[in-house]
């Protein structure tokens, strides 16, 4: 049996019995996501070991035979299975072999005596109201947007994934590697990727973390005591928004994505969006508090390009062009010689008779 084979067959049969750690759950999820074949292999042992109620194998594996039992245990008939290759068929008797002779191996395998070495992270932070551009050990190229932090290691040599950790908004060009997949951690939240561009934004006080992939393809993770979950696998042009409090993620086509990456060229552009968009993206761009203090506005609707304007200048033009009005309150000086926020109050014309 092919080694690398053999090496993927031992991670399915331990994922069922959630014994992969972090790293090994992410080389069995880079493997599922580089094809759709592998994907439906996956799929197909899942099912064969839901269906067989754990089932002990012997040491020594009569192939036919174990296949047989496998499928009368499975319900599965011969006219259902014609379209499963042979090579399939044995693979998927030959995993539930895997996790007892896994299991074996873990129990009475040495432990390594081999030290892991102190990974070294660098952290870079693009200051209110500006992008920083940076690049990577590994080639891959990052814009960050305003306010926003990238924490990643000094190098990737002695890892078996690219990790990088994002807070706030980032539009990653990312260098391709195969072998070791690049992975975007936002919070409970990761973006698994081998080489691809697309723009995470995450703010902190954002009520969903959305990622729009530009090209190549990408997998969106949860995680959770140290187990990670796929969550959505993304095509080009798809838009993806994981909304924290619900615990749910959509999804939808997106014709144009100059919305959700004009930010890299200065721009802040709205396209029909609710006003609760249009607060976090001034909110965050600007460094300000925005209120909202009359309610009639959560209907409100906004349309518009903005080229390195000043916030007083975008509120005027939103001001002209809408029924929204607005109320500057400035910075205040704090006890320690800092400065509070300006606030910002959004509220509704008053009607003209």
């Amino acid at each position: 049996m092919d080694p690398q084979h053999s090496e993927i067959y031992d991670l399915i049969a331990r994922s069922f019995s959630d014994e992969l750690t972090a790293e090994e759950t992410i080389q069995l999820n880079t493997w599922k996501a580089a094809e759709k074949s592998n994907l439906i292999a996956y799929q197909d042992f899942a099912e064969i070991w839901k269906h067989s109620n754990r089932m002990a194998l012997p040491s020594q594996i009569d192939v036919p035979a174990s296949l047989g039992i496998t499928r009368h245990k499975a319900g599965i008939k011969n006219s259902e299975i014609k379209w499963m290759s042979l090579m399939r068929q044995i693979a998927a008797v030959l995993v539930l072999s895997v996790i007892f002779a896994s299991t074996y191996q873990m129990v009475v395998k040495p432990v390594s005596s081999v030290k892991k070495e102190t990974v070294v992270f660098q952290e870079v932070r693009a200051a209110f109201g500006t992008q920083t551009r940076l690049e990577l050990p590994d080639g891959t190229m990052v814009r960050l947007n305003s306010g926003s932090t990238l924490k990643f290691p000094t190098t990737f040599d002695n890892s078996k994934t690219r990790l990088v950790y994002l807070s706030g908004e980032g539009n990653f060009k990312v260098a391709k590697n195969a072998q070791k997949p690049f992975v975007v951690d936002i919070n409970k939240v990761q973006v698994m990727v081998l080489g691809t561009t697309f723009n995470v934004d995450a703010y902190p006080g954002n009520a969903a973390i959305t990622v729009a992939l530009v090209e190549g393809k990408l997998l969106l993770q949860q995680t959770n005591s140290n187990k990670v979950f796929d969550l959505l696998e993304m095509k080009p042009n798809q838009v993806a928004s994981y909304k924290k409090s619900e615990n749910k993620i959509q999804w939808k086509e997106v014709s144009d994505l100059n919305k959700y990456t004009a930010w890299i060229d200065g721009k802040i552009v709205f396209s029909d969006d609710p006003v609760n968009t249009v607060i976090q993206k001034l909110e965050n761009w600007y460094n300000v508090d925005i209120e909202l203090s009359d309610k009639k506005m959560e209907n409100y609707r906004f349309t518009g390009t903005f080229l390195d304007e000043p916030l007083e200048q975008v509120l005027s033009i939103l001001n002209l062009t809408s029924q929204m009005q607005y109320k500057v309150i400035p910075a205040k000086r704090l006890g320690d010689n800092s400065f509070s926020k300006r606030k910002i109050i959004l509220k509704s014309k008053p009607r003209v008779n």
